[in-house]
Parts: C-alpha cells; structure tokens; sequence
C-alpha cells in the first residue's frame, strides 16, 4: 500500500534478490512464486483476485501460472494501477481500482475463486470490515493466500515502519484468522501447501521467518446478519 509499491529491478525471481541480499525484494518475490505453487497445483475454479496489488508484478506472475483463469489485480491507489497497466499485460489479465473496505462500492459483490492479500492488513484502519470483506467475498471453496508481518510473541502497536499500523503477534493473528476461517493452516506444518518454494531461504544470508506468514486459509465463516440487506 502507500509508499511500498515494490517495482522488481532485476527479474522476478526472488532468488535474485536473496544473492543481492536485498531482504524487502526477496519476501516480497518469494510470496508470489508461493502463490503461484499453490494455485497451479490446487486450481481455481474461477477469478483470482490479488487486493492492493501495488505495482502489479505479483498479478503477472499468477497470470502466467495460471492462464485459464482470470487474475485480477486491485488497489485503491490509482498511480500504481496506471503503473500496472502501462507494464504488465497479458489476455487473462486486469487490473482495476479497488479498497477493501469499499468492497462493493468499488469491486462489486463478486465471489472469488481465490484472494491473495499480502501485507496489506497492517496497513489497515479498520481490519476486522477487512477480513469480513475477505471471508464475505470467497466462494465456499475458495482459498484466501494471505500474509502480515507477525514474527513477534506480543502485538506491536507502535511498529517502526510508520505506516504499520500494527504488527501482529502469531497468536493473535492466529485468533483473529480463525475468526473469519476454519480452516487454517501455518508454514510449521508439514503439509501446508508449497512449503518447499521458501527452502531458497535455507543457509541464505537473508532471513525469512515463516511464522504464520505467509497462511492458508479456507471455509469461511459467514454470518446470517439479520440487518444485512
């Protein structure tokens, strides 16, 4: 989100990044290639959407992993869509502007097939309309690939990146995921899905801590609102 539109310099590959020590380069790229792991091996059935795409790198990526599927990348900031436009094209390719907590305003009502949203919640005013915008607006199979920063054992209130407005402790992530999702599942396990794409990180002089980020989420838990139009 604002001031953080990472614009790939030497390739999308984040091994590229790792070599150079660029650490910021390196996480943002590996999440990506994760996505693009997961999807190509558990598919879609139906549009992928990435919210506060940024630059839009990221949606190229998924878009050639996955031509059959529709990838649509969203942001509220309309610099970077123009910047996304202008550089990443492909058929089964779009991107739009898009907030997350105008969801229907600006997004329509839509289900996706699958949300990717990464280190946006950290950014966000008012993160419980986000996951609610989240859990509302996947089908009843669809993934949410999602990732904050959250290698802390208590909640940072006053992160040093000022524009975070908060930095989640893993168990307090964890609690507020499983709010919105049953089925939750963290890099520690052995079967979370694509869990080899962050063995680059292993030996590398650029530290990667995967705890709880980046998370797999399904089955989401929707509500019957009685004051819901």
């Amino acid at each position: 989100m604002e001031n953080e539109h990472f614009v790939p310099a030497f390739g999308l590959d984040a091994r590229t990044y790792i070599a150079a020590g660029d650490t910021a380069g390196a996480h943002h790229l590996i999440r990506y290639q994760w996505a693009c792991d997961v999807l190509t091996r558990d598919r879609p059935q139906g549009a992928v959407l990435d919210i506060a795409c940024g630059a839009g790198y990221g949606n190229f990526l998924l878009a050639q992993a996955l031509p059959e599927c529709p990838v649509i990348g969203a942001d509220y900031d309309d610099s970077a869509i123009r910047h996304a436009r202008e550089h990443d094209h492909l058929p089964n390719l779009k991107f739009q502007h898009g907030d997350v907590l105008r969801w229907i305003e600006t997004l329509t009502d839509r289900a996706f097939a699958a949300i990717v949203s990464f280190d946006t919640l950290e950014h966000c005013p008012h993160r419980e309309i986000m996951l609610e915008n989240l859990a509302r607006h996947l089908t009843d199979d669809g993934r949410l690939l999602f990732s904050t920063p959250s290698a802390w054992d208590e909640n940072r209130l006053h992160p040093e990146w000022t524009h975070h407005k908060i930095e989640y402790a893993a168990a307090s992530l964890y609690d507020f995921l499983a709010r919105y999702f049953r089925e939750i599942r963290r890099p520690e396990e052995s079967d979370f899905p694509g869990h080899m794409v962050f063995d680059v990180f292993e030996g590398a002089p650029v530290p990667y801590c995967l705890r709880l980020n980046p998370v797999w989420c399904r089955s989401p838990i929707r509500v019957d609102n009685p004051y819901r139009a």
